[in-house]
């Protein structure tokens, strides 16, 4: 699979994590909900934003999340969720998350969404 075909993928399979986890968590919502663009758009800058700020704030943060035994890693991914609010909200993309306890809900059903939907995508092959 090509570079470009396997960021689709990603974006899409971003996209429909994101779709479970308004679904689920209150406080979390990405408007219009019935726009398909908006949830690949949002995708998007949680991508950016997790590839780029994602790893420079676990490098620093590193000793409190060994202290921790790695819990401090799910502040970390909630304020990474946040953050990503803040950008499309900046970008007029309609991403809300209504305070910490709903971005640390949301990063975890996010996590949990991506781990099942990683886990049918092996199943598949799509990912060779």
């Amino acid at each position: 699979m090509t570079g470009f075909l396997r960021l689709a993928l990603n974006v899409v399979l971003t996209a429909v994590a994101l779709y479970a986890v308004t679904l689920i968590v209150p406080g979390v919502s990405i408007t219009p909900a019935d726009n398909p663009w908006a949830f690949i758009w949002v995708a998007l800058v949680f991508i950016a934003i997790n590839t780029v700020v994602g790893p420079i704030a676990r490098f620093f943060s590193f000793p409190i999340t060994f202290l921790t035994l790695g819990l401090f890693g799910l502040v970390i991914n909630a304020l990474l969720f946040l953050l990503t609010d803040k950008v499309s909200t900046a970008l007029g993309l309609g991403l809300s998350v209504e305070g910490f306890g709903a971005a640390f809900i949301g990063a975890i059903v996010m996590a949990i969404a991506m781990w099942i939907i990683d886990a049918v995508v092996a199943l598949t092959g799509l990912r060779r």
